[in-house]
């Protein structure tokens, strides 16, 4: 019995002794396993940074005031004698001066239709003006260029592709580069040869005057692109006559708008293919190019300190005192 009992104890010795051991080697193993990871470097993760920046929108132009206007002049010549349409440079520079003076920004065509139509970025200009110019005189160059650098002014210039460079009288490509290249000058389309569309329709059939408008219209917009390294944006119609044939051609030429002659201001929900322009000549001074843009009526009379019941002359009298006065040089 003694022996039984005592292998029994030898046993659950030995039991216990190997689950002791057991216990032991798991733990030095977990140890040591412990130790070394201690000893490895530990890895940061980071979120890699993107090379590009993230486009921030930019805030949309807040609305424009329902009576909000653009006043848009048309100018074609500058001389020191003259005639129907055309002022003494003083006098362009005295507009430049009243614009500049009732506090005036001066914008390019392209962008008074952004202005107008929710697409200007920049903030909401006070009062809005823009000096256009037809027809491709070399005064654009001589004169108006000049002034627009003196008074940080802006122009668009329309010209016909026909004329430039092939007279002394009229621009060159040269120097539609040049003010291109400036920044103050934006040039557009006014046709080939500007042909005037009254007459046209006297002498050609509807389908004639429409594929030669359309040729007017095409090879223009092609001609400035190619030689001036530029995109035209608008057209100038000539002689600012203007009917529904020539604004749906002009749409399909790859215009985005288009100018008559029309004295009335540039407002919100304008027509984009007959946008209106007053009429600069040699009658208008300082004080009629106020009234148009502060839209005040004033009274003009033709011969100063009489009224026309005062002036009691003859036809023959009044078309030679008019006659006088278009070569008299005009007082700003």
């Amino acid at each position: 019995m003694r022996l039984k009992e005592f292998v029994c104890a030898v046993g659950w010795s030995i039991a216990i002794a190997g689950l002791v051991l057991i216990v032991f080697e798991a733990g030095r193993i977990t140890w040591e396993r412990r130790t070394e990871r201690g000893k490895q470097p530990s890895l940061r993760v980071t979120t890699p940074i993107p090379n590009k920046r993230i486009p921030v929108a930019p805030p949309k132009p807040r609305p424009l005031p329902p009576d909000y206007a653009v006043f848009v002049l048309c100018y074609h010549d500058f001389r020191e004698n003259p005639n129907k349409w055309s002022i003494t440079p003083e006098r362009l520079e005295a507009h430049l001066q009243t614009l500049k003076a009732l506090g005036f920004t001066f914008l390019t065509v392209s962008e008074a239709v952004d202005l107008l139509t929710g697409k200007w970025n920049g903030s909401l200009p006070e009062r809005a003006v823009v000096i256009t110019v037809d027809d491709g005189f070399q005064s654009a160059y001589t004169v108006l260029f000049p002034l627009l650098k003196r008074y940080g002014a802006k122009a668009t210039l329309f010209v016909y592709t026909d004329w430039i460079g092939k007279s002394k009288g009229a621009l060159t490509w040269e120097q539609l580069r040049e003010m291109v290249q400036s920044g103050l000058v934006e040039v557009a389309s006014h046709t080939v040869t500007h042909p005037y569309p009254r007459r046209l329709k006297r002498t050609l059939s509807h389908d004639q005057y429409r594929n030669r408008m359309k040729q007017e219209f095409e090879q223009s917009k092609k001609e400035l692109e190619q030689k001036l390294g530029i995109k035209v944006s608008g057209i100038a119609y000539p002689g600012g006559q203007i009917d529904e044939t020539m604004k749906a051609l002009a749409k399909q030429a790859g215009y985005l708008w288009a100018v008559s002659v029309n004295p009335k201001p540039m407002t919100v929900g304008f027509d984009r293919y007959d946008i209106p322009r007053y009429g600069v000549g040699f009658e208008t001074t300082t004080v009629a190019l106020k009234s148009w843009v502060t839209k005040r009526t004033i009274q003009l009379t033709r011969f100063s300190g009489k009224t026309r019941k005062e002036t009691k002359v003859s036809k023959s009298n009044a078309r030679n005192s008019h006659r006088v006065s278009r070569v008299r040089r005009v007082k700003r």
